[in-house]
């Protein structure tokens, strides 16, 4: 609706992992190096973490394709759910065209092993990437995962044995701690990539490409405006996306020229985020 009156040909903000919206700095560039060397390498698996609403998900859609078209692989991206082992590991099987019962995790689990023992010439390895991977924090989760980085298939160049999936795991700090209290799985995790909220600089380049993506300009938002969606966002892309949404609206609401500093601020108010302290005068 507001998207008009600011000329704009889309809302830019809204929370969806389109990657025409990917603003990549050199934290991204690097994690997308390092995971495809883990899966040009044949390695068994990697983790993405960083707090709740920095780019995960997005980033690893980026990821995802790009690993999976420069190396060939097939490739099964999806979320963990909460008690959803047992349907993620049907999905996953499912996607492979592994038959077999899957009435429970162990009738599930062993059909993979038998596919591998009875019919290795049908399996091909496998870029299995999974999204809020803190779902999988339990010990039946956790067991699931390494369950599927034991399995091997015949390396058709080497003659040696592959690691039928490369997995690429995605959650918060919390998923990489169970995993870390998990010694065994922790050890086939060959690398973490850390992800970091953008600084001040990235933050106002991130609503610059979001505004240009869709025909518009980062002035829209004035100096002020921007210093406080970055304080109150701290570089997390997803608060900055719900600021900049709702400042929007707003200064449509307003019939502004331009969002202000108290329009983010009414902006931050309704969102129910907490406005920065007021800076003292030295």
């Amino acid at each position: 609706m507001f998207a008009a009156y600011w000329n704009l040909k889309a809302n830019p903000f809204l929370n969806l992992e389109d990657l025409r919206y990917l603003y990549s700095v050199d934290q991204h560039a690097e994690a997308v190096a390092r995971f495809s060397y883990l899966a040009e390498q044949g390695r068994t698996g990697g983790i993405l973490c960083g707090p709740s609403g920095v780019g995960k998900s997005i980033l690893l859609r980026h990821i995802a394709t790009t690993v999976a078209s420069r190396h060939r692989l097939p490739l099964i991206h999806m979320d963990a759910i909460p008690d959803g082992h047992l349907p993620l590991a049907r999905h996953i099987q499912l996607h492979m065209n592994i038959e077999g019962p899957t009435d429970t995790m162990a009738d599930t689990l062993i059909n993979f092993r038998h596919a591998i023992e009875c019919a290795p010439d049908t399996l091909n390895r496998t870029l299995l990437c999974l999204d809020e991977a803190h779902h999988l924090s339990d010990p039946e989760g956790l067991h699931l995962i390494q369950y599927l980085s034991n399995l091997r298939i015949p390396d058709r160049r080497s003659q040696g044995p592959s690691p039928l999936f490369t997995m690429i795991l995605v959650g918060t700090a919390d998923f990489l701690q169970a995993v870390q209290a998990w010694p065994s799985l922790a050890q086939r995790m060959h690398m973490v990539v850390r992800l970091k909220p953008l600084s001040r600089q990235h933050a106002i380049a991130y609503i610059q490409q979001h505004m240009r993506a869709v025909g518009g300009d980062l002035w829209v938002f004035d100096h002020a405006a921007l210093d406080v969606i970055y304080r109150v966002s701290e570089g997390l892309p997803r608060k900055i996306n719900l600021l900049c949404d709702i400042s929007l609206m707003l200064g449509f609401a307003a019939k502004a020229e331009q969002i202000t500093e108290s329009i983010v601020e009414q902006a931050v108010r309704d969102s129910g985020l907490t406005l920065p302290a007021a800076k003292e005068d030295v």
